[in-house]
């Protein structure tokens, strides 16, 4: 006897014919069993796999409206969405609150259908992809766990037992899911690549759909039926708000303020959001403000700062400092082996927001990361290899590209600062210092050649990043017997030089501290930074303080170094120049001579050194009415100078200014215009608009159209400048109030008399306070006053 669910037969009988789930017999048959199954009947809508547990104050975000208007749409593709971001910023809560959705309504659906008498003896599939039927939730971290929860999903929609062939039932539930008519959603959490799927892949139907939730923001995510959409950082408003919702029913701080403060510190990542609310909500004594101070300290560890793992909010399994723990290893894993994780502990030592690319291609950087290769590796790092291995570190979202500047060739990357942490806190003091050592050669090489003050989208980050070195290098690896490393002396040049005159003096400052603890007083690095610091002082206004500060140094100098070493020239080219700008013009020309004598003597002089000092020596003859006698030797400067450096090396146009100036002291002002008008054009280029010397040409040129005749030109000009120069180098800043009085100069000649005096006096009033009543800046703005109320005066000055 055979049997099957729709046919009985019985063998040495007559014909017999049975309506469905019935049985005919046409004659004798003698102990007959018929055992008839019930059909299984799973009850929809049905869960595989547990949800996450939802947040307890989810956070909506645009890729859950995204995700509904996908659900929603009648388009069978794509068929999947791709949920990408680093780790932490809530992709699994967004699919976990997305599913838990998509069942509530379904499930509300089958009860109200449950009250429908018309309908009872259905079991109708739902019409719109709207109201799923079954929602497999997968921990997809790895393929075995993907391959068992497809295995269960199978026997709960079909009710089979256990076979013992997870592969085969697997293999069985994707088949299900490409022909039932029911409609379906699977979920994969936290896929490591597109390559983990390559088997797994959810079938294409107009019934279902799937969403991945990964770390990984490869290209082959992208295909016509994948539609990929960033989760990342919480805005600053999203965060202040999460903050306040977590924190005020405890009773905590409600100042906006100081929760934007808390949410910048932490980056506005997610995760770490919740972790730092549910620490402060374990101890009320904390306010937010100590909180703030914990994270700044350099001597404890995330960790400290943050819930045990058993107490971490909304059952989540890792804190901030283990969130990105598997996407560091597995970067490491990825080829080329072994280079990512050195190359992380580079960067993150730099600026959060912006490291140039070009930097990591450096010989200094390959040469540190070869040095970090297990022994057994036959050949050397290459720039090939670096950049395949920053390329993983994007895949893995451990760092991401930062928005270009204005030129093409600005490459920039970042890495978001509770990565940099916990990547530094995971290394050894060791890895650190060797780190520290391996950026700033990279930085020094990275620097354009030539180009020292920069103020472009490169120079700003090279700034930034060497000032992030230098903060963390707390074992002082930047130092050595020799002194300091020439990234920092580089660091203090770019201040300087973009008019940052405040933060560069706390800069020497730091340095000559470290350096007296390390070198002693008497080291030549020691003396070189005094040197420094007394011209930043000069900068500041205290000139005659300075003046006796490098008359000192030099004097130490010159006993233990010798006339002709290279310091002692440095602080006698600074001596000579402050002796100038103090008024002391003859004395500062006789300084240069002297300068310019022991140059010429050495045994391979420098033929830059000697142009320009032979351009600040005859600035200074203009100034003692040798005009005649400079011009040429200007022109011979600039001729020198444009042969070994270029055109637009800053030495070179600082040569041309010079000249341009001469010329225009000799009435040849139609000369000087046009050189300066060059000028700016080049140093626009090479500088940025807001760099010092734009702004000191932007000056000059303004002056030389005014003794031209066109006076309205120059206010025009000087008075949008005014602002420009209070803004970079400080309202009290002497180049700034000589712009200032300049400005009220041209304005008096124009014939706007009572607006000139009142802007002569209130130079004179900020002057008198800012750098003392005998400045050589006050001083000239008070006799130009005097001079101005017999009706006449000429008084102007360059800045």
């Amino acid at each position: 006897m055979l049997s099957n669910k729709n046919v009985l037969k019985v063998s040495n009988t007559g014909s017999a014919y049975a309506e469905a789930n019935g049985w005919a017999n046409s004659g004798h048959v003698e102990n007959l069993t018929v055992v008839v199954n019930e059909t299984f009947r799973p009850q929809w809508p049905l869960l595989v796999g547990p949800l996450p547990p939802p947040a307890s104050r989810f956070v909506p975000r645009d890729a859950s409206s995204n995700l509904r208007e996908w659900i929603e749409s009648a388009k069978a593709t794509p068929s999947t969405v791709v949920l990408r971001g680093m780790g932490g910023t809530g992709k699994t809560q967004v699919a976990t609150e997305f599913a838990a959705d998509m069942l509530a309504k379904a499930r509300a659906d089958v009860d109200s259908a449950s009250l429908s008498t018309s309908t009872q003896h259905a079991d109708p599939v739902a019409s719109s992809l709207a109201r799923i039927d079954l929602v497999v939730w997968v921990t997809a971290d790895r393929i075995e766990h993907i391959v068992s929860t497809y295995a269960r999903a199978w026997r709960a929609v079909t009710g089979q037992l256990p076979l013992g062939d997870a592969d085969g039932e697997a293999a069985s539930f994707l088949s299900w899911l490409a022909t039932t008519p029911r409609h379906w959603l699977v979920i994969l959490d936290d896929v490591p690549d597109v390559g983990t799927l390559r088997d797994w892949w959810p079938p294409r139907t107009a019934s279902g759909r799937c969403v991945v939730t990964t770390r990984s923001n490869d290209a082959a995510w992208h295909t016509e039926h994948r539609v990929c959409v960033d989760v990342g950082l919480y805005s600053r408003a999203t965060s202040r708000r999460y903050l306040q919702s977590v924190l005020g029913p405890k009773g905590l701080e409600h100042d906006p303020t100081h929760l934007g403060r808390l949410a910048d510190d932490l980056g506005h990542l997610p995760l770490a959001l919740a972790q730092a609310a549910a620490y402060l909500c374990e101890d009320h004594s904390l306010t937010i403000e100590r909180y703030r101070d914990l994270l700044a300290d350099r001597t404890l560890h995330l960790t400290d700062v943050l819930p045990e793992d058993s107490s971490l909010p909304d059952a989540q399994q890792h804190t901030v400092a283990a969130a990105w723990h598997l996407s560091v290893q597995r970067a490491n894993e990825l080829a080329p082996a072994g280079v990512a994780r050195p190359l992380l502990t580079v960067l993150c030592l730099l600026d959060t927001h912006a490291v140039p690319t070009a930097m990591l291609s450096t010989p200094a950087l390959l040469k540190y990361l070869d040095t970090q290769q297990p022994s057994g590796r036959q050949r050397p790092t290459s720039a090939h290899h670096a950049t395949r291995a920053l390329r993983v570190l994007r895949r893995l979202n451990l760092v991401t590209p930062a928005p270009r500047g204005t030129d093409d060739q600005d490459d920039l990357i970042s890495m978001h600062q509770l990565v940099q942490r916990a990547v530094r806190e995971s290394a050894q003091p060791s890895e650190l210092n060797v780190a520290v050592r391996a950026a700033a050669d990279a930085l020094e090489e990275t620097w354009p050649p030539g180009v020292h003050y920069a103020d472009t989208v490169v120079g700003r980050a090279l700034m930034s990043s060497a000032a992030c070195l230098i903060a963390h290098d707390t074992a002082d690896a930047l130092w050595d017997e020799q002194g300091p490393h020439r990234v920092l002396t580089r660091l203090g040049l770019q201040l300087q030089g973009t008019g940052r005159r405040h933060q560069g003096l706390l800069h020497y400052k730091s340095m000559l501290r470290t350096a007296r603890r390390q070198l002693g007083d008497n080291h030549p690095g020691t003396l070189l930074l005094r040197s420094d610091i007394a011209c930043l002082q000069a900068e500041d206004g205290d000139v005659s303080a300075a003046v006796r500060e490098l008359r000192a140094v030099l004097a130490v100098q010159r006993r233990l170094l010798g006339d002709e070493h290279s310091h002692v020239l440095t602080t006698l080219n600074n001596l000579a120049h402050w002796r100038g700008m103090a008024g002391d013009h003859a004395g500062a020309v006789a300084e240069y001579d002297r300068l310019l004598n022991t140059l010429r003597r050495l045994s391979a002089p420098a033929e830059e050194d000697i142009l320009a000092t032979r351009r600040n020596r005859a600035h200074y003859m203009t100034r003692c009415g040798r005009e005649s006698e400079a011009l040429p030797e200007l022109r011979a400067v600039v001729k020198g100078t444009m042969r070994i450096s270029g055109p637009r090396h800053p030495r070179t146009m600082a040569a041309r200014n010079a000249l341009a100036s001469c010329l225009g002291l000799l009435g040849h002002h139609k000369e000087a215009i046009e050189i300066l008008t060059l000028v700016l054009a080049d140093q626009h280029e090479v500088h940025g608009e807001l760099h010092a010397e734009v702004l000191i040409t932007r000056c000059n040129l303004a002056q030389q159209r005014g003794r031209a005749g066109h006076h309205g030109q120059a206010i025009t000009e000087l008075t949008e400048l005014v602002p420009l120069f209070a803004a970079v180098f400080g309202p009290d800043q002497t180049r700034t109030l000589t712009c200032r009085a300049v400005l009220a100069h041209w304005t008096w000649r124009a014939g706007e008399k009572e607006t000139a005096r009142a802007q002569m006096e209130n130079v004179a009033d900020h002057a008198t306070r800012a750098l003392g009543l005998h400045h050589p800046l006050t001083t000239d703005a008070c006799q130009t006053l005097g001079h101005w109320s017999a009706d006449g005066g000429t008084w102007a000055e360059q800045p």
